[in-house]
């Protein structure tokens, strides 16, 4: 990386050089590797566009689900743990899973760990890459089902900067 493009990272914020115009990508995590090699793009060939990168918005929706999905994950942990069956104090007859999950707590909390652990990714995944420059889009995975080539960005890119 060259002495003029300095790479911060704070809150979900990956920021380049500055310049007039703005580059943003709102990604998914796991597509951390291609936004910097799409900024090394960037900052090759526009060295004073501002690029910014920053973790797609998850619906307030899905992330109040996740905690409701958090909380009742350790709940069943606790009361599996300290032989608690709750069902008793609703008034409800025991289901026969939940005999199985107290007899056997090991085997159920660990079931219960990995398919909330799966459900929660799920819910909070977005698989996100959006491109836009001074807040016109100009790539959607949403919308075309994949990530941009190399050759794609850069033609994107130089379409966009001679308009």
């Amino acid at each position: 990386m060259d002495s003029t493009a300095t790479e911060t990272i704070s809150n979900n914020h990956f920021i380049t050089d500055s310049s007039l115009q703005t580059i943003k990508f709102h990604i998914y995590l796991r597509y951390r590797n291609v936004f910097e090699q799409f900024s090394e793009v960037v900052r090759t060939h526009y060295p004073n566009m501002i690029i910014i990168g920053e973790n797609y918005p998850i619906s307030s929706w899905k992330i109040f689900l996740t905690r409701i999905l958090f909380i009742i994950k350790i709940l069943l942990f606790i009361c599996i743990l300290l032989d608690q069956n709750f069902f008793l104090f609703l008034n409800i007859s025991t289901p026969k899973i939940y005999l199985w999950a107290l007899e056997n707590k090991i085997y159920a909390c660990l079931i219960i760990f990995f398919l909330s652990n799966s459900f929660e990714s799920y819910l909070i995944t977005t698989g996100a890459f959006e491109i836009s420059i001074n807040d016109i889009s100009l790539w959607s995975k949403f919308e075309t089902g994949r990530l941009p080539s190399n050759n794609e960005f850069i033609q994107i890119l130089q379409k966009f900067i001679t308009n």
